[in-house]
């Protein structure tokens, strides 16, 4: 029988901001530049300096497809110079993760 090793989780410096959303993807704040990845592989990597706005939408939807139970979801849109559009849904208690990033890219924009 094969044996697996264990695989942790990542750490990061201090000083980056890691935000796990839906569907297996993550924002990543380091410094001068925003990468989104999904599914550990880097998808967008965009300097922070470019950074022009974001766009917030509260979500709810079901847990199960006739089920009762709900779930409360944020969703934020990030927008760039020049593009890409950046966007995460991730459970709604971890929308002050969120606001320190995007507060983290309005101080870049303005450095």
């Amino acid at each position: 029988m094969w044996a697996v090793p264990h695989v942790g989780k990542v750490r990061y410096p201090a000083h980056v901001i890691v935000v796990d959303g839906q569907s297996n993807e993550r924002l990543i704040l380091d410094g001068g530049w925003l990468e989104k990845q999904r599914g550990a592989q880097p998808v967008t990597r965009t300097p922070a300096s470019s950074f022009r706005g974001a766009q917030w939408k509260d979500l709810e939807r079901r847990v199960k497809l006739f089920g009762r139970e709900k779930e409360q979801l944020v969703q934020v849109t990030l927008t760039f110079e020049g593009g890409p559009f950046v966007g995460l849904i991730t459970d709604a208690a971890k929308r002050p993760e969120l606001e320190a990033i995007v507060a983290g890219l309005e101080a870049a924009r303005s450095a």
